[in-house]
């Protein structure tokens, strides 16, 4: 078993990440952290102000949670450990270095490393992560289901241009209570971070092939993340092609056995009215992508709606993923 640190435990994100690691046949907890006031550490049940259902599960209470700062975190770190990085952007970036310089591999969820030329961006189910990385990033939620998508159709022809909206869930900035409940019969407009990653990120993954243009909103969704999203084809590509490829879509038998990998994410639905967030944000335990609305674009060539879950494949279940990998392969 390998023991794994994560950073940003009390976060939506860290406890949908911690849920995940209850018995995992790879992983053990070693230790949750996250950055703050420094303090002894406590129980976790007693630190964590625990949002998700159901309840804390009693595998995690008792879990020694440390807070401090970046250098006081790092003194848990060791070249046995993997870390799984969850720490809100902007703080995250020397947090998960100083953990590298300490000898632990780290994979981060933040968004000042993904641009980072001397670290991968890695989607596991269609990049090879390098042995020798210290530190491997994994992209934004939306970049994960768009590209995820992308390459199944590239496998058929090859894409000329991307334009894509996304109405991004309150999950998503982690927002509950009364933060979530200020943009109830609302929507941000204006999520201009969001809209360039999603950008940024998918030319870096697809090496600046197609531009993609972004526009990204907040909306008053709980979880799951839905994209509009039309692109245009270098070549002729018939409707039965595009659904071919993406239900054909499937991972190598070696990655498809690691615990959290789902074979053939994609469902491919001819339902009027789907996708949407519930339930299809819940498709194949929240690692599946709901694809729906399939259809000729008089602009650009095609377009058609996903719904994925960001809390799972647009992040904790990916990174998860991500970390199984590295590990298999660290291990070959």
């Amino acid at each position: 078993m390998t023991p794994v640190v994560v950073l940003g435990a009390a976060r939506l994100v860290g406890q949908t990440l911690l849920q995940r690691l209850i018995g995992h046949p790879m992983f053990s907890i070693r230790a949750v952290c996250d950055l703050g006031a420094e303090r002894a550490p406590l129980p976790y049940g007693k630190a964590c102000d625990w949002k998700l259902t159901p309840a804390m599960p009693a595998e995690l209470q008792d879990l020694e949670h440390h807070c401090g700062s970046a250098e006081t975190l790092a003194k848990l770190a060791s070249h046995d450990a993997l870390v799984l990085s969850v720490l809100p952007d902007g703080l995250s970036g020397p947090v998960d270095r100083a953990f590298a310089n300490c000898g632990s591999r780290v994979i981060t969820h933040a968004a000042e490393c993904r641009l980072d030329a001397d670290i991968p961006l890695i989607i596991p189910d269609i990049h090879e992560i390098p042995r020798d990385a210290r530190i491997v990033a994994t992209p934004n939620c939306t970049t994960v289901m768009l590209s995820l998508m992308l390459s199944a159709i590239r496998s058929v022809q090859e894409i000329n241009a991307v334009s894509v909206v996304t109405l991004q869930a309150l999950s998503g900035a982690d927002l509950t209570g009364p933060q979530a409940l200020e943009i109830l019969n609302n929507v941000d407009p204006q999520l201009c971070d969001e809209a360039l990653a999603l950008e940024r990120e998918t030319a870096r993954i697809f090496d600046s092939a197609f531009p993609v243009s972004a526009q990204c909103a907040r909306v008053p969704v709980t979880v799951g993340h839905t994209l509009f999203v039309s692109f245009k084809m270098a070549g002729p590509c018939s409707r039965t092609e595009l659904v071919g490829c993406l239900r054909d879509f499937r991972l190598p038998p070696d990655l498809a056995r690691l615990p959290t990998a789902i074979e053939h994410p994609f469902v491919v639905s001819e339902t009027k009215g789907r996708p949407r967030p519930s339930p299809d944000a819940e498709a194949k335990t929240g690692m599946g992508l709901t694809i729906g609305g399939l259809e000729p674009c008089s602009v650009l060539d095609w377009r058609c709606v996903m719904v994925g879950n960001n809390m799972q494949r647009g992040s904790a279940a990916t990174l998860l993923l991500t970390a199984e990998k590295l590990t298999r392969r660290m291990a070959s």
